[in-house]
């Protein structure tokens, strides 16, 4: 009986100083992260404000995917709701949307221990870039707090915020510039350049040998001129199949003007482009994305379709470190024609 009175003694004595450390320690905590983001604002603004997409980036459903959920209100407005319930690692609480701007969005969290104020700033960068800071005050109700002087708050708190940041980005970046086949398919105005280079139908089993036999010729033909080369090397393809209809090709300095005869002049026009980067045996996946973007953009391409050597064999030893450029010239698709495959 007495070593129970003694345990029950120190159990309350322990209590009584929780409760004490409770009375004096730290209730608030200032938790703050930023990150840029490769998308314009408005895009960052849906996917915070709407409760629907949380899914898409909050560092806590990982922890439990079958926490149940629950939206009420107009999802993406002020007072919308989310409550959420699940194990013991994500809880019980709920978010409160209270305000909505294109530069600013604040939420009111509960845990179950007093509301925490929560803010997104959205601030727009030049080259539709974000900078996305995610703040909160966090409020730890007595006796909970004393808890918190056990933990580093900010950093414990602080890195489920940067994990939420990096889901953000992952998310917002592929909508801004969605992926073909794991490419990023870039428009853009290209001018007019003259390649000089040697056309020939050949068999596509032996285009890799007529490439480098007669680039090389290329090459010693244009320093023997005193050309200087306007770009890297580059195969121009018409057709594609059991034959080829190419030109091994290096591109002359700007303004520069030769017979027609080893002369092409391609651009001045909307061009594709994509970089692929790795081993040349993986380059067809490229293309196919290619024409998965033209199809989708209903796009026909205007031959030649270029690949620019930028760095291979010659200057990198490391294969995965090799960067063709690939570039398709394209015009709007009509009723009568279809995406033409490389």
């Amino acid at each position: 009986m007495k070593a129970l009175k003694i345990l029950l003694y120190i159990v309350l004595g322990l209590g009584a100083l929780w409760m004490l450390l409770g009375l004096f320690a730290k209730k608030d905590y200032r938790i703050e992260r930023s990150t840029e983001i490769a998308a314009p604002r408005e895009i960052i603004y849906d996917q915070v404000r709407f409760f629907k997409n949380l899914k898409n980036w909050s560092p806590w459903h990982v922890y439990d995917p079958a926490m149940k959920t629950e939206i009420t209100g107009t999802d993406g407005e002020a007072g919308a709701r989310y409550n959420w319930s699940g194990n013991d690692k994500v809880g019980k609480g709920y978010q409160q949307l209270k305000s909505t701007a294109p530069e600013r969005i604040e939420i009111d969290v509960n845990w179950g221990w007093g509301i925490s104020p929560v803010a997104f700033s959205l601030e727009a960068l030049p080259d539709d870039k974000t900078k996305v800071t995610w703040s909160m005050d966090m409020h730890v109700a007595f006796p909970w707090n004393a808890f918190a002087m056990l933990t580093d708050v900010n950093a414990f708190v602080g890195k489920d915020f940067e994990n939420g940041l990096a889901n953000l980005k992952k998310v917002c970046e592929q909508i801004a510039h969605p992926r073909y086949r794991g490419y990023e398919v870039v428009e853009t105005e290209l001018p007019i350049k003259y390649y000089i280079g040697v056309r020939k139908v050949v068999d596509t089993a032996e285009l890799t040998a007529y490439f480098q036999e007669n680039i090389s010729k290329i090459a010693r033909w244009m320093s023997a001129q005193k050309i200087p080369p306007g770009g890297a090397p580059a195969g121009l393809y018409w057709t594609w199949g059991a034959t080829t209809d190419m030109a091994a090709a290096i591109p002359a300095a700007a303004d520069t003007r030769l017979d027609s005869t080893i002369t092409f002049p391609v651009g001045g026009a909307t061009a594709l482009v994509i970089d692929h980067t790795g081993p040349y045996e993986g380059i067809g996946e490229a293309h196919f994305a290619m024409d998965d973007y033209m199809a989708e953009k209903k796009l026909r391409n205007i031959p030649p379709v270029i690949e620019e050597y930028v760095s291979g064999p010659a200057d990198e030893p490391d294969t995965l470190k090799w960067l063709t450029k690939i570039i398709y010239f394209v015009a709007p698709a009509t009723d009568s024609t279809v995406v033409e495959k490389k």
